[in-house]
């Protein structure tokens, strides 16, 4: 049972995978490019190449997916459970590979990084994983359960915050400080690495207890 559902979740998977791979592949020509821009311009510090390639490719997969997640999601459920899959095995196939995905990029970051530590990289890539499984667990599922509207509405907050978030955190009190403590500590050794882990161990948990949760009970008989 356990090689059928490899296969399974392999069918599902698949085509997302190649588009991760094409993605990467793109970002990191992309980062090369940008790297060469800079050396020539002076812009960039050589030694910073890595980092370079290393963002582009880690930017591109984080935007792609924040764009596409939530409609794969809602092809991938309805035919795993075609399959044959229960919904406890299909979520957590789907989870592990989603980590997985997660982890792969952290380590080509990790190779490819002169500037971030890997207990950085790390803590960035399980807050990564955190943000799929609540936007999963709120407009994915939630796509599923009333259709593409939900999508629509994500995609539209999704613009918003990517053009406006900026601006928000400039003109609101104190949210320019908080931004920056939190990207302090993930960076900053200062902070005690115990609470920030906890931290960040709390909220993935609890985005995979959520998703798990609206994930379980969602029809499958829906028209997109």
């Amino acid at each position: 049972m356990g090689r059928n559902n490899i296969k399974a979740i392999w069918q599902l998977k698949k085509n997302g995978e190649i588009w991760n791979l094409f993605v990467l592949a793109l970002a990191f020509v992309i980062g090369i490019v940008l790297e060469f821009i800079f050396k020539k311009t002076e812009i960039e510090d050589v030694t910073r190449a890595g980092d370079v390639v290393a963002a582009a490719m880690a930017y591109g997969y984080l935007i792609i997916n924040l764009f596409i997640k939530v409609f794969v999601l809602a092809d991938e459920v309805p035919r795993g459970l075609s399959f044959g899959m229960t919904r406890k095995v299909l979520f957590l196939y789907s989870r592990l590979v989603d980590l997985l995905e997660v982890l792969i990029i952290a380590i080509i970051a990790m190779l490819a990084s002169t500037s971030l530590t890997p207990n950085t990289i790390l803590k960035i890539a399980i807050a990564v994983y955190c943000l799929f499984n609540w936007i999963e667990a709120t407009a994915g599922n939630g796509m599923l359960k009333f259709g593409k509207v939900v999508y629509w509405i994500y995609y539209i907050i999704f613009l918003v915050i990517m053009i406006g978030g900026p601006r928000f955190i400039e003109s609101v009190s104190g949210a320019a400080d908080g931004t920056a403590l939190i990207i302090d500590m993930f960076i900053n050794p200062f902070y005690n690495q115990l609470y920030v882990w906890l931290g960040i161990l709390a909220f993935t948990l609890a985005g995979l207890f959520v998703n798990w949760l609206t994930f379980r009970k969602i029809p499958v008989n829906f028209s997109l």
